[in-house]
């Protein structure tokens, strides 16, 4: 059945291989407790691996299938029943498995890593499909998956490599990603019921190794493995193991016949929760008066009332048949905010995918601004303007209407990613996103987030398929004073979900625009000239910190000096005072020893006082004294008053106070 001069397949079991994945899918879909004798058919067996597994845990009589006699004699040898055929046919195919099985009932068939080197593998799955259909028996398919990261990766860098074995085989003759193995099943007769595919982060395509695509450390493989990984769960699967049963087959080629569709040039999706009716009504009347009709609209109604479907149904109702027939109401009764978008543009069937909400106002070519910007930059992000106007909501005779309160102020005119980084300058009404990165790249809305979810989209799509930007005013965005998102989530809430976009967009690699290195340039400049600004700026405030340094020194030292005069100028004053007190002192004892001196007892005594001056002791004299201190006057008196002759005349001062009369 296969035919490798390079390679005989015989391969081991192992419980994470092939292998194991099907007994594990057989074990987890078959009744293991069944009667004895039930058989399990191996189509292309091989060695047959999986052969006393069969047995042992499935319960079943293993038989195998093969062109291959060194596998036949493996088995046989091991003691196990084979039979060798080259499977040409489906009729040769069905006749022969209907020989092999004979009157015994079987159970389960499983044809691995074969499908892929059959020619005629279509005409093969129909009688296998026959098969089991007679026996109600389950179907067990493995093939090597062509969707591997590591083929893809070099594939989409100029190289491809067929080896003597493995995922590239030289000898596979179709390849298979899973969509086209359930096509060509489901056109056999067979629908997939069970899978367990077996996954490995390197395959046997993971060579050279160093290639840059293949090394792990680089920018590219990084940027590649995300966008790869977010398409769908198939990039690291090595070979798909399904379980399958009998089904009506359908009918038309198993190839892609149509490769394109006609499609409508946008999709307009809108949120609502019925509760502005009057602002859906004029959206509507605004979408009525577009120059371009090309487009189709999906209301996704979130959680709505039956008071309020009713209500929406009815604005859908009045309007005119053209409209009418292109708009499309879809209920979502789950999720948060974020979730009714992945539900519309799943819906959405045009080339690009426009949101619109609906408090907010298109202009008449809102539409056509778009399908203009589109012919020259198909599959970019397409980027319009829009004013913001603050609005508040009023009731004229019992009808609620929208009135603007100030002027309008445009958004930026250009999409500018190193802006948009930090913050959304891009309203939805200013934006259409190419339908290929959510139906291909299954670029979704994270409907983690609360708020904010469609700036994190934007820049998600930004950095893979990049903006096209008019400084056209297409529309504006109303902002409701009272009851707008802003205040239905809190500051944390909005500070939460910001950090959470920024850290994602800051986890991986990204594409950025054209043109942007040099902003990136003329922002770093500015930064360098800033910087360098700052650097004359601080070096300026260091001199003037020093010359702050040295006054204020200064300033301690001319305080020190002035606390020194102050301190001598009080040193000063108090020696005045004390001099001033001592001259005090010294004129009233001045005036004491002259009134002693002057006295006429002085004089009196005066030869008591001869014995001494003739021994050379000079007598008192008031003008011997002028320059003695006070403690020198106070000795002098002192001694005066206790002379001799002034104690011997101490009578006659007495009598003369006695009778008054001048002191003598």
């Amino acid at each position: 059945m296969i035919s490798n001069a390079f390679n005989e397949y015989e391969n081991e079991y192992a419980f994470d291989n092939v292998y194991g994945h099907l007994i594990e899918i057989l074990k987890r879909n078959l009744d293991i407790s069944t009667e004895s004798g039930v058989v399990h058919l191996d189509i292309g067996c091989g060695y047959g691996a999986i052969a006393e597994h069969i047995t042992g845990e499935v319960g079943r009589v293993y038989v195998g299938i093969d062109a291959n006699k060194s596998g036949l004699k493996s088995l046989k040898d091991r003691g196990f029943e084979t039979h060798e055929h080259f499977l040409e046919s489906q009729e040769d195919a069905l006749s022969f498995f209907e020989r092999v099985i004979g009157d015994r009932k079987l159970g389960s068939i499983s044809m691995l890593d074969t499908l892929e080197h059959l020619p005629n593998g279509l005409s093969i799955l129909k009688a296998i499909a026959t098969l089991a259909s007679k026996h109600s028996a389950m179907v067990a398919i493995s093939v090597p998956n062509i969707q591997h990261r590591d083929i893809g990766f070099k594939l989409a860098l100029g190289s491809i490599a067929y080896t003597d074995a493995g995922l590239l085989d030289h000898t596979h003759v179709m390849m298979y990603d899973y969509d086209h193995l359930d096509r060509v099943l489901r056109h056999a007769g067979l629908r997939i019921c069970d899978q367990n595919h077996v996954r490995v982060n390197h395959s046997d395509q993971f060579f050279p190794r160093d290639h840059p695509v293949l090394q792990n450390a680089t920018t590219i493989r990084t940027f590649l493995k995300y966008v790869r990984a977010n398409v769908n769960d198939q990039d690291q699967i090595n070979q798909f193991v399904v379980a399958a049963l009998p089904c009506e087959p359908i009918t038309g080629p198993t190839f892609e016949a149509v490769r394109d569709v006609d499609r409508p040039f946008l999709s307009i999706v809108t949120r609502t929760q019925g509760k502005r009716i009057h602002t859906l009504v004029e959206y509507f009347t605004c979408l009525a008066g577009q120059v371009c009709r090309d487009f189709e609209v999906f209301v996704v109604g979130h959680r709505l009332s039956l008071e309020r479907q009713i209500a929406i149904e009815q604005v859908i109702e009045d309007l005119p048949l053209w409209l009418r027939d292109k708009t499309k109401l879809i209920r979502v009764d789950h999720g948060n905010r974020t979730h009714p978008l992945n539900v519309g543009f799943a819906q959405a069937n045009g080339r690009y995918i426009a949101i619109h909400d609906d408090d907010d106002i298109p202009m008449g070519h809102w539409v056509d601004s778009f399908r203009k910007l589109a012919i020259e930059n198909d599959g970019a992000l397409l980027r319009c303007v829009s004013s913001l106007q603050h609005v508040e909501t009023v009731s004229l005779r019992g009808r609620d209407g929208v009135r603007s309160i100030g002027k309008t102020s445009p958004f930026p005119s250009e999409f500018d990613f190193i802006q948009h980084l930090s913050g959304n300058y891009s309203p939805n009404n200013t934006l259409a996103f190419p339908r290929g990165v959510f139906h291909h790249l299954n670029m979704r809305f994270d409907e983690n987030l609360t708020t904010t979810e469609d700036w994190d989209y934007i820049m998600r799509v930004a950095s893979v398929v990049g903006v096209a930007s008019s400084p056209e005013i297409t529309g504006t965005y109303q902002w409701l004073e009272k009851g707008n998102s802003l205040a239905m989530h809190t500051d944390n809430e909005w500070a939460l979900n910001k950090a959470w976009i920024q850290e994602k967009l800051d986890a991986r690699p990204i594409l950025i625009p054209a043109g942007t290195v040099r902003k990136i340039l003329s922002l770093w400049e500015h930064a360098n000239n800033v910087a360098t600004q700052l650097d004359a700026v601080s070096h300026r405030n260091a001199i003037i910190e020093g010359q702050l340094g040295a006054m204020s020194q200064y300033d301690i030292d001319v305080q020190a000096q002035m606390k020194a005069i102050s301190d001598h100028a009080n040193f000063l004053k108090s020696e005045i005072d004390r001099n001033r007190n001592e001259a005090v002192d010294q004129q009233y004892l001045l005036r004491e020893i002259g009134d002693i001196i002057d006295s006429t007892s002085w004089k009196l005594s005066a030869p008591m006082r001869w014995p001494k001056r003739i021994l050379g002791a000079r007598s008192s004299r008031l003008r011997d004294h002028l320059g003695s201190s006070v403690q020198q006057l106070q000795e002098t008196k002192r001694r005066l008053l206790s002379s001799r002759s002034w104690r011997a005349t101490r009578p006659m001062r007495a009598v003369a106070r006695l009778f008054k009369v001048h002191p003598i």
